[in-house]
């Protein structure tokens, strides 16, 4: 692709698409295919395949079936967009939209057909036109940032500029995938939130998660009251008896040592030396867990 194609990714395929190719279109019945990519065309459904690497892998019937009867009213008010793939086209962003137009049995669609020379940059360019979609859920996101990850071989900073997002959130989002597979399959159907699994995530056992998770479900927990149950358990273990390291050990240690704790949600040990020196040993569970660690410490 272009420099200009690379630069607008992050701020979605919109910014590759003239203003003029997002008026409405009505469905024709007959083909204009484009000679050169870069404009709108009307494409037969036939000639375009699925995105096989769509992040969404359920649609709402109901939902598809009003779309269905609009698109039947009004025709396809935005076009989808294509990349050319052989002798066909290889959907990158409608895949609603191109679903709707077939239960309809329209022939044809309208289509915007963007340069995409190579698999590589075909996959980025779906991978993260999806990413972008405010109706995905935390998963379906988070799985598609992984792809970018496993598939296209790309860093978390070059995902970051390339979605838009921020480094932080890109990390927290890949997070997620460590939950255990019923949390993930909570966070699907939306009984809980983004940021009811970014508590979660920070305790350190898959049976602690499992518990709280449960209660959330049972006591409908805000977020905030997520975080709060989160952080009394941290609290709770930490006020565990252990073997002092001293019996000299102050009290003024112990109360930074909670103090820690309940800011990093993880343990912490305040190790004292002679002539006021010391060391501070802080735990962390995985290389994810770190980078959330780094994250809080250079927020100041």
């Amino acid at each position: 692709m272009g420099d200009m194609s690379k630069n607008a990714l992050g701020r979605g395929l919109k910014a590759l698409i003239p203003d003029e190719g997002f008026v409405s279109v009505m469905q024709q019945d007959e083909e204009q295919e484009l000679s050169r990519d870069g404009g709108i065309g009307t494409l037969p459904v036939a000639k375009i395949h699925a995105n096989p690497f769509q992040p969404r892998k359920e649609f709402d019937e109901t939902a598809l079936e009003e779309l269905k009867n609009s698109i039947v009213e009004n025709g396809v008010i935005q076009p989808v967009t294509v990349c050319r793939d052989g002798e066909g086209y290889q959907l990158i962003s409608g895949e609603r939209r191109l679903r709707a137009v077939t239960l309809a049995g329209f022939k044809f669609i309208p289509a915007y057909i963007i340069e995409a020379h190579d698999d590589s940059t075909k996959l980025e360019l779906a991978l993260i036109e999806n990413i972008q979609r405010e109706d995905l859920n935390a998963i379906e996101v988070a799985l598609a940032l992984k792809s970018l990850t496993t598939k296209c071989n790309l860093s978390q900073e070059e995902i970051a500029q390339k979605v838009g997002k921020n480094r932080s959130t890109v990390s927290n989002f890949l997070r997620l995938l460590k939950l255990p597979l019923q949390i993930q399959d909570s966070i699907r159907n939306r009984e809980i939130s983004s940021g009811h699994a970014r508590a979660l995530i920070n305790l350190p056992s898959e049976q602690q998660q499992v518990k709280v998770w449960k209660q959330i479900l049972s006591n409908q927990l805000s977020v905030r009251q997520t975080e709060a149950l989160v952080n009394r358990m941290f609290k709770d273990q930490s006020s565990k008896p252990v073997k002092p390291a001293s019996s000299e050990r102050s009290s003024h240690l112990v109360e930074l040592e909670s103090v820690l704790r309940n800011n990093l949600a993880t343990k912490v040990r305040i190790v004292e030396k002679k002539e006021g020196k010391g060391e501070i040993h802080i735990q962390y569970f995985s290389h994810d867990d770190l980078d959330r660690l780094l994250e809080i410490m250079r927020r100041d």
